[in-house]
């Protein structure tokens, strides 16, 4: 008897969401638990970024078709999204044919993501991208190998492998966000020097850099 969980939509989470996670927990605690968002020109320009992938489109060229704002989703992760473009390149390496896409003959699935900034030392843009081939390869049944972060900041991508350590971090990380999740718990801060560039930043310590609002909020609430 298969006794792998299945989940229900209303406890699927955000793929892109799993960004906020990789990179600050109580970030993502603070939006998805919390409800809590605030908005900067760095959260503004990444948002513009999207806006043409978002609204969906098809290109097709000689061995090579790009699909944006896919909708994609995995019953057994419990995750779902939307991509900013997926390619389908024609193989000879793979024996797999891809139905959800209508491509006949072989083709291999390429998931690009995009963002505003440059390349950081963590993962968090690599577990998004890998999370997005994870539910791609469940849907269609295809294999996909790798994918790329398109970054604005120095215009190029960076390939990303889905290997075996990457996949399992990300498997991992989902399995902790649903815990978090369900447990209605937001991780404590942890102050790093990228805080002081966070849009929540007055949400998530406001007693470490506004000190002064907060006694006045105090005040007021003790009347």
């Amino acid at each position: 008897m298969n006794s792998e969980k299945i989940f229900k939509d209303e406890d699927c989470i955000q793929i892109s969401g799993l960004q906020h996670f990789a990179f600050c927990k109580r970030r993502w605690g603070l939006i998805h638990i919390d409800q809590e968002w605030v908005e900067n020109f760095l959260t503004a320009e990444g948002r513009n970024m999207h806006e043409r992938v978002d609204e969906g489109y098809s290109e097709f060229r000689k061995g090579l078709r790009q699909y944006s704002g896919l909708y994609v989703k995995s019953c057994k992760l419990g995750v779902y999204g939307r991509t900013d473009l997926v390619e389908a390149l024609k193989t000879e390496d793979l024996d797999q044919e891809i139905g959800l896409l209508g491509l006949k003959g072989h083709w291999e699935l390429f998931p690009v993501e995009f963002k505003r900034g440059k390349p950081y030392s963590h993962e968090a843009d690599s577990i998004q991208l890998c999370t997005q081939a994870l539910c791609l390869e469940e849907m269609t049944g295809s294999e996909i190998r790798e994918g790329a972060v398109f970054y604005g900041q120095i215009k190029r991508r960076v390939e990303v492998r889905f290997d075996s350590d990457l996949r399992t971090k990300t498997r991992e990380l989902i399995v902790c966000a649903h815990d978090l999740l369900g447990k209605g718990i937001v991780p404590a801060p942890v102050f790093q020097k990228h805080c002081r560039s966070c849009s929540m930043i007055d949400i998530c310590m406001p007693d470490k850099f506004f000190p002064q609002k907060v006694e006045q909020y105090r005040r007021e609430l003790l009347g």
